[in-house]
């Protein structure tokens, strides 16, 4: 039981199906599955820990750890992604092996970073992997180099694009530094020692974060002279995602003042 919810998750070492999935599936099935379909293995890891906590808090420190490891060695491997739809896959797994070390934490801020973590990454990736949807629509295809230069010919798409990539690395006051904080602060009561492995994984987060924006968005254009004709619904696909991240924050704010 508990390898089938690492394997739905998915934590490092079988996780290899998920960028395939995503590869291959359409948009439909890389948003279905990038925000709804990975939470349910995080959602399992809650409701087995809450009838089985004596047995997984004597492993709790390797699971955790699996987490951390695993996810500082994907962001080493999403610097070098030239596909943007493995570029976010990976990115998923570094979040949720995150997410898992809160988890196991068993602490209360902890649990709530996991929560948060699951919420912001499944609103971010899937907004993520849409807008890939809106410029292989175009141009057909996914490759960084090709599509890079996207800031002169659609600005707009642009800043929808560093919003998402914003709210993926965690800057403040998006929901994702919430959950990092509350997972910090939980990798801290539990094994002090971990936060730095924690503070290692959040930093190359930051990195190819940063990463991904800029080589995409900046850059000498291939289509500098080709039409790009945006939709409204695609801008309201994009708020649709923005808004409930916002509105989440805002009722978090009001409740811990």
């Amino acid at each position: 039981m508990f390898l089938v919810f690492m394997v739905k998750l998915p934590v490092f070492g079988v996780h290899l199906w998920l960028p395939k999935a995503h590869v291959e599936a359409p948009v439909s099935g890389s948003m279905v599955l990038a925000g709804v379909l990975l939470k349910l293995g995080g959602y399992g890891f809650f409701r087995l820990c809450s009838f089985s906590v004596p047995f997984l808090f004597s492993y709790s420190g390797y699971i955790f750890s699996a987490g951390l490891l695993g996810g500082l060695v994907r962001c080493f491997f999403c610097l070098r992604q030239v596909d943007l739809k493995s570029f976010v896959a990976y990115s998923s797994v570094c979040h949720m092996g995150l997410a898992l070390a809160g988890i196991f934490s068993f602490c209360f801020f902890g649990w709530w970073g996991g929560w948060f973590m699951f919420f912001s990454h499944g609103l971010c990736s899937s907004c993520l992997f849409y807008m890939l949807y809106v410029f292989y629509e175009r141009f057909f295809s996914r490759s960084m180099f090709v599509l890079k230069g996207s800031l002169f010919y659609v600005p707009l798409l642009g800043f929808w694009w560093f919003v998402f990539c914003v709210l993926n690395m965690g800057v403040p006051p998006s929901l994702s530094f919430f959950s990092e904080v509350f997972i910090l602060i939980g990798l801290g009561r539990t094994n002090f020692s971990s936060i730095w492995f924690a503070g290692l994984l959040m930093f190359f987060a930051g990195v190819y974060g940063i990463y991904l924006y800029v080589t995409v968005i900046h850059g000498g254009s291939l289509f500098s002279y080709v039409p790009f004709l945006s939709l409204v619904r695609e801008y309201i696909v994009f708020f649709c995602h923005l808004y409930p991240s916002l509105l989440i924050v805002f009722y978090l704010g009001t409740f811990f003042s």
